[in-house]
């Protein structure tokens, strides 16, 4: 059974998605596109949730899950919120907002840092408690049947709460438990904030890689996003069948994430 992303040129490609149970690596430059796509997939979800389901998906033997779960680090939940609402049109925003579910631990991240308890609003006992064991327990009080957001890896690598073991091990355990749970999960992760061998062993950990970078043309000095798949499971043989090297995505302020077109190995 098919996921769909809910990118819909990225959907017809796939034949309807990503394959149920996937987790996926979002891996970009900043402002590349991960962010976005993630936006894209939940916002055009809730509005299918909604009853309002994309033309074309009827096409393909797909299901939708049932939520969407965003899990932020250092953002407060109130400021995901806005970000989506200044990100989105409002029907689409609105939709998400009915649907989306934000596990919050933004609180408890400052608490463990060097950031004054006055900026953060003060602490709780509660807000000594270890960052990861928390992430683990609530995420699995949550996570099933759902599409699911990790913003970011970037959060805690930086702020060392992840050793590069701790690292792979979450790593791995998500990678298992979104096939238990039926769910989707993407992690956000900024590219270059571990070294190379590393981000290779994530790209073999998660069943796929969604990499989002930005292109200058020698024609034109505008920078371009776009995104290129180096490895999923289930999706790359179609890829390679279709001879796609590269997606040049763009983000549209009424749909999210768009195709605007497909580099094809020559």
């Amino acid at each position: 059974m098919k996921i769909p992303t809910f990118v819909s040129s990225l959907d017809n490609i796939m034949k309807g998605g990503i394959p149920e149970g996937s987790s996926v690596l979002l891996i970009g430059e900043p402002g590349a596109g991960n962010f976005e796509f993630s936006m894209t997939s939940a916002a055009n979800l809730a509005r299918a949730l909604d009853g309002k389901v994309p033309r074309g998906l009827e096409n393909f033997d797909v299901r939708f899950p049932a939520g969407i779960l965003y899990v932020t680090f250092s953002k407060p939940g109130d400021e995901i919120m806005r970000i989506l609402s200044l990100s989105l049109e409002e029907g689409l925003a609105s939709s998400l907002r009915k649907q989306i579910s934000i596990l919050d631990f933004s609180r408890l991240y400052y608490s463990q840092t060097q950031v004054p308890s006055s900026w953060i609003g003060g602490s709780t006992i509660r807000d000594r408690e270890n960052i990861i064991s928390s992430f683990i327990k609530e995420i699995e009080k949550g996570g099933k049947d759902k599409l699911i957001i990790i913003d970011s890896f970037t959060d805690l690598i930086t702020s060392k709460f992840l050793d590069e073991k701790t690292l792979f091990d979450i790593s791995r355990g998500l990678s298992r438990a979104s096939k238990m749970w039926n769910s989707v999960v993407y992690v956000l992760m900024t590219s270059g904030i571990v070294d190379k061998r590393a981000e290779n062993i994530l790209m073999e950990i998660f069943d796929g890689t969604l990499l989002f970078e930005w292109n200058t043309t020698e024609k034109s000095s505008k920078r371009k996003r776009y995104m290129t798949i180096p490895r999923f499971t289930g999706v790359l043989p179609v890829i390679e069948r279709e001879k796609i090297e590269r997606f040049d995505t763009e983000f549209d302020y009424k749909t999210g994430m768009i195709v605007l077109n497909t580099t094809k190995v020559k």
